[in-house]
């Protein structure tokens, strides 16, 4: 009796004892794990790493590491972390870590194959169908994430994990209509005013049905030599486009669009065409033809100028760190003039913590026209940029985030007797990301706006979206 006493005892009072502990009596990683649940993310995680590096064999330890990283979407730093302990990484609970670092990331295969041998072993576990769920949404069929956001429910209903998760996937599978409204103004003077209005309707796995209607308003100066040639300060454009995206299996998607363009005096039919198709988990290639009005003015738009182009998008992940973008374009000019455009830029993650990230990199970019008729649009024999570029995104809390992008570069074309700036700088700011309601502001700054070859161009706008 007094030992069953004593065995009672003790368990009862082991929480009190390490309750009372103060922080220094605790030790590194119970007081990294004790600030990650108070919400100190930063201080845990330098803790936790600080341990781990002093006790690598310590399995537990490690994989917490693994996932304070993964949370803060320094997910190369969470790989490294599993690398250095491949005992750790090849556990059973290494392998959950390891499919879900792989899931955030955005490696929908490998994460898929990494998560298949936990899911297998605990069909209805709260943390393979988590990561089935957060590697799924990303595909062109997202809603194949639906059943797994469900066993999250039932292994935790009510939880904020999985409401958090249900409203993640929701974003990429929900319908959503949109009420937009950008404006723009440059050097030449020149205004845009473009309200637009925007839906997206899913129906099942694989389709969903696209429209865009708009009422556009270009505007110059009487005196302007981009002023409209109908005479007048502005010219209106009522535009529409209907469509379909269709995605036949989890990394392809095919789209298509056709709709009408209208002015005074003039139509247009307007049509697009894009296939987007994931090759790998480190490759992916959008390609797109479409036609449009060339509407860089408003001397362009009364012309009724419009364009045919081809256009290529190159989409290279090597790693967790890197990222290569190429961009190809051809356009063939109602005016009889052609274009040839390409743009490179590769960036990599250099900051990556809680509510914090910051990527840097630099951009080349070549433009060139066959000829400058002076129809209202730019239209250079030779255009040349180069830039430094960085891309930080800034969480406020789960529900508001700023997104901010800024490019130090140089540009020349022929006309230029050397170089000049070529600096820009925008930012975008939600508000209700996880939920129904989202509002989102953005402003930007650029000195190198190319409708007309004016060099400097200030823009605003705000886009209300209903998603249900």
């Amino acid at each position: 009796m007094t030992r069953l006493a004593w065995l009672i005892g003790a368990l009862l009072a082991a929480p009190v004892v390490a309750a009372a502990q103060t922080p220094a009596e605790q030790s590194l990683d119970a007081q990294a794990r004790a600030l990650m649940w108070a919400g100190d993310a930063n201080t845990a995680t330098r803790m936790m790493r600080e341990y781990v590096a002093n006790h690598p064999e310590d399995q537990a330890a490690t994989l917490d590491l693994a996932r304070y990283l993964t949370w803060a979407g320094d997910y190369a730093g969470a790989k490294r972390v599993l690398d250095a302990n491949p005992a750790a990484a090849q556990s059973a609970d290494g392998q959950v870590v390891l499919a879900a670092v792989l899931a955030w990331a955005g490696r929908i295969r490998e994460a898929q194959a990494a998560n298949a041998a936990p899911l297998a072993a605990d069909p209805e576990g709260l943390l393979p169908n988590y990561t089935q769920a957060v590697a799924l949404r990303q595909a062109a069929r997202p809603r194949a994430a639906l059943p797994y956001v469900e066993a999250v429910k039932r292994a935790k209903p009510d939880s904020k994990d999985a409401l958090d998760l249900e409203r993640a996937v929701r974003i990429h599978t929900d319908s959503f209509v949109a009420l937009d409204y950008q404006y723009a103004t440059d050097s030449d003077d020149l205004v845009r005013s473009q309200p637009s209005l925007r839906a997206e309707i899913g129906q099942g796995e694989a389709l969903r049905w696209t429209m865009e209607l708009g009422r556009w308003d270009h505007r110059s100066p009487l005196s302007s030599p981009f002023a409209s040639t109908a005479g007048g300060r502005s010219i209106d454009e009522s535009r529409g486009l209907f469509g379909v995206r269709y995605a036949p299996s989890l990394y392809t998607e095919f789209s298509a669009a056709v709709g009408h363009s209208a002015i005074d005096g003039d139509g247009l039919m307007l049509w697009r065409l894009g296939l987007d198709h994931r090759f790998s988990d480190s490759f992916r290639l959008d390609l797109q033809a479409d036609q449009d009005r060339v509407a860089a003015s408003p001397r362009s738009v009364s012309l009724g100028l419009d364009r045919t182009g081809l256009a290529g998008h190159a989409h290279w992940t090597p790693d967790f760190n890197w990222t290569g973008d190429l961009w190809l374009r051809r356009d063939h000019y109602s005016d009889g003039n052609d274009a040839v455009e390409w743009n490179a830029a590769l960036r990599r993650a250099v900051v990556r913590k809680p509510h914090f990230m910051l990527d840097l990199g630099a951009t080349v970019q070549h433009l060139s026209f066959d000829d400058n008729p002076g129809n209202g649009y730019y239209a250079p024999d030779n255009y040349r940029r180069y830039a430094l570029t960085g891309f930080s995104y800034i969480g406020i809390s789960d529900n508001v985030g700023l997104s901010l992008q800024a490019g130090l570069g140089r540009q020349r074309d022929e006309t230029f007797t050397a170089w000049r700036r070529a600096n820009d700088i925008s930012a975008q700011l939600f508000f209700g990301i996880l939920s129904p309601w989202q509002l989102s502001l953005n402003a930007g700054y650029s000195e190198r706006v190319q409708n007309t070859g004016a060099y400097e161009g200030h823009t605003w706008g705000v886009t209300l979206t209903h998603r249900f």
